[in-house]
């Protein structure tokens, strides 16, 4: 009954759009111990914006060669650039460049990786948000078909580099082609797997995906409430089931899986064995709840920063000493 009526105060705080992606049931806690090791920073003292800044719907976040918090807004400017102590650094990007931004990598070159779901294209670009590379058809959804010369995506949510450099686009939001993507270092076309469906290799939503130093791909279903594993060549390894939604993932050289739960609203600790060591967090609009937990990243210090789509707000949790 609480997470029922959790539910329905952050239904009222939601667009129609939003809502057609929730899931038609109650919301779900892991079962799980508090995460002992973190807790919530005051969500108005974490980040200080500029003034007269208005709240965007802050699509994603990721840490930049810097140490820098980068955040990809829904909203203008496009991305948000704050320093280690939460002082603003820059805003950057060109306005207009997406029509709903999603994913955000920043990879070892800091070059910025970014999806957007409507528009379906993936883009790499420089550290000023340049772009140097587009992947797909800008506008265009559908099936990418090298025999017929169609290169095509269909709602890319989130983009990973493997230790070669190989490209791997998690894609379909609710559409009809769900699935993972590989491209070369220079975007030419290498294999692609999944469909839509509920088994083994399919997806409802290939929501996010991580690559760890091994080359294991990992991709979070997030509606199938699961990671799916696979080799380089697309090959299912393992999968691990989870009790709520897995919405984003951050591979941390901590040897742990850090992971949050969308609408379920948690920041959770996962072992390389799919273990829930410990979650925290709620469905809500108080310090350390989400409408959404829809992205995250930790920073060189492990605090967490994690991006709420439906509350347009940055939830820091801090690393206990």
């Amino acid at each position: 009954m609480k997470n029922i009526v959790l539910a329905c105060l952050v239904l009222l705080l939601i667009s129609p759009a939003a809502f057609a992606q929730r899931p038609i049931r109650p919301l779900l806690p892991l079962r799980a111990y508090t995460l002992q090791d973190y807790q919530p920073v005051d969500f108005a003292e974490a980040l200080v914006f500029p003034d007269g800044m208005e709240m965007a719907s802050f699509a994603g976040v990721a840490m930049n060669a810097r140490g820098n918090l980068v955040i990809l807004s829904r909203g203008t400017p496009t991305f948000l650039e704050f320093d280690s102590n939460g002082q603003f650094v820059r805003s950057f990007g060109e306005d207009g460049l997406f029509a709903r931004s999603h994913g955000l990598h920043i990879d070892r070159d800091n070059n910025i990786w970014t999806t957007d779901v409507r528009d379906h294209v993936v883009m790499k670009l420089d550290a000023d948000g340049n772009v140097l590379m587009t992947l797909g058809t800008k506008g265009t959804a559908g099936e990418w078909n090298e025999a017929t010369g169609a290169h095509l995506l269909s709602e890319p949510n989130d983009v990973a580099l493997d230790s070669q450099g190989n490209i791997y686009v998690a894609q379909g939001h609710g559409g009809e082609f769900p699935r993972v993507l590989k491209f070369d270092p220079n975007g030419q076309f290498i294999t692609q797997w999944g469909s839509r469906g509920y088994g083994p290799n399919e997806f409802v939503a290939a929501h996010a995906i991580e690559i760890d130093a091994d080359d294991v791909v990992y991709v979070a279903d997030r509606e199938n409430m699961r990671v799916q594993r696979y080799d380089t060549e697309g090959h299912l390894l393992r999968e691990w089931k989870f009790d709520a939604m897995v919405c984003a993932m951050y591979l941390h050289d901590d040897g742990y899986l850090y992971i949050t739960t969308g609408f379920d609203g948690e920041l959770a600790k996962v072992d390389m064995e799919g273990n829930v060591l410990g979650a925290i967090g709620s469905p809500g609009t108080g310090n350390g709840q989400f409408g959404e937990a829809h992205a995250l990243t930790l920073d060189r210090d492990d605090n967490v920063y994690i991006s709420d789509v439906i509350l347009r707000r940055i939830q820091k949790f801090e690393k206990r000493q």
